[in-house]
């Protein structure tokens, strides 16, 4: 019996290596021959490292052999995404755009200790009584909130032209709409995937269609394009997670779409599949994470003094927010809010110190996630965590806490009915 967990173990490791080493490759082919010849101007410049490639691909093969492997635990379903949307995209960099060693290195490191603490014991809650009720009272008091707001700015109609997203974004900052950052984030990214999940497995269709409903009408207000494809990518982890080889799965079908993008335009010339996955999901984000290294790495950190709470007692060493900053230095626009996610906000803050402050908090979030989650149906915990993935690798780490719903992530979870009972397919 131990032989044969071994076999399977090593199956597993061989698999998802190869899985995510074809998604990896893939990726360079993508970034060599269509987003640096077609999106050069924007920092996607063509600067080949060889021997930075060469060690690209052994950090690669050190973190697919300490990533954990088990899909029984959320947190590790999380990692396998933060891993492939950003850290394998900062590899292709590395190597191709001739980025920081230092910092790749600093990077692998913080991935390193989070594998660590990932495999610490969780903790063992009890069950809140009427957690159900509780749960569904929070959903329909954020959905109300979301009707009735959306029906006041833009009523009830979906748009499906993506060309005008950035034109809604700029009316939907314009209305100053209460909580509403807050609210429809919590919506969009947490309780309407959950549900979604929910309604899905149940066989619930006109619940469902009424979430997916309310989604698109998110999206149609805030011109959030996240909120557009989550349902589409949830359903794929929902169906990948019971397989046997999950993370090569998703390696492969994060290939696959690449490896479209790079057809369509060998093809028909079309830029559309590899501009918005491509680039915009997979490159872009970590790009800004070398863009935060560069400038802080020269100049003063923030020291968190960005921060309405902290700058009560800490002066803000800048006259530009911290996005608005790099959007100036690095884009020549004081009006692109440049995001960072978990690496570039550590730096940012702290530098080398923060990124190891940085990884002791995400090991001890995905711990708490873990113990929230505890005995729920895996593919309604993948629900649930997929959307706020992309808050850790697009936003500061507060942020991502309050405004985009990683604390409620947590209650959400904790909450869920399904925590002792799985539901059957």
């Amino acid at each position: 019996m131990k032989g044969a967990n071994i076999d399977i173990v090593k199956k597993h490791t061989i698999f998802s290596f190869m899985g995510i080493l074809l998604y990896r490759i893939v990726l360079d082919i993508s970034y060599c021959f269509i987003i640096s010849p077609n999106w050069s101007y924007r920092h996607f410049e063509l600067d080949i490292n060889s021997m930075k490639w060469f060690e690209s691909i052994l950090l690669l093969v050190v973190i697919s052999i300490l990533m954990p492997r088990s899909s029984k635990k959320l947190s590790n379903v999380m990692i396998w995404l933060l891993i492939l949307l950003s850290y394998v995209p900062m590899l292709t960099l590395f190597a191709l755009k001739n980025e920081s060693r230092v910092f790749m290195y600093a990077v692998t490191a913080f991935w390193i200790v989070v594998f660590f603490l990932s495999r610490l014991p969780g903790l063992d809650l009890t069950k809140l009584d009427n957690s159900r009720l509780i749960l569904y009272i929070l959903f329909g008091c954020l959905s109300t909130f979301a009707i009735v707001m959306v029906l006041r700015s833009s009523g009830f109609l979906i748009n499906w032209d993506l060309s005008k997203v950035y034109e809604i974004r700029s009316e939907f900052s314009a209305r100053r709409i209460p909580l509403a950052g807050y609210f429809f984030s919590w919506l969009g990214y947490i309780l309407n995937p959950l549900f979604f999940g929910i309604f899905f497995i149940r066989k619930k269709w006109f619940y469902l269609l009424c979430v997916v409903y309310l989604q698109l009408l998110l999206f149609s207000c805030t011109g959030n394009k996240t909120f557009l494809f989550a349902f589409a990518f949830i359903s794929g982890l929902m169906w990948v997670i019971p397989r046997k080889y999950p993370l090569a799965y998703i390696s492969i079908g994060f290939a696959g779409v690449i490896s479209l993008g790079i057809l369509s335009n060998w093809l028909v010339g079309d830029l559309w599949v590899s501009g918005l996955f491509t680039r915009r999901t997979l490159l872009s984000q970590p790009m800004q994470y070398f863009f935060y290294f560069d400038f802080f790495s020269k100049n003063v950190s923030t020291f968190l003094s960005q921060h309405t709470v902290f700058n009560l007692f800490l002066d803000y060493p800048y006259t530009l927010s911290p996005p608005n900053l790099i959007g100036k230095m690095y884009y020549n626009s004081p009006l692109s809010n440049a995001n960072t996610g978990l690496v570039g906000d550590a730096y940012m803050n702290f530098g080398f110190a923060g990124l190891a402050l940085w990884s002791i908090f995400t090991g001890l979030f995905l711990k708490i996630v873990d113990s929230c989650s505890k005995g729920i149906d895996s593919r309604i915990g993948v629900a649930a965590v997929a959307m706020p993935v992309f808050t850790m690798i697009n936003s500061a780490l507060m942020t991502s806490l309050i405004t985009h719903g990683l604390a409620l992530l947590c209650i959400v979870l904790y909450l869920l009915p399904e925590r002792v009972k799985k539901l059957k397919s």
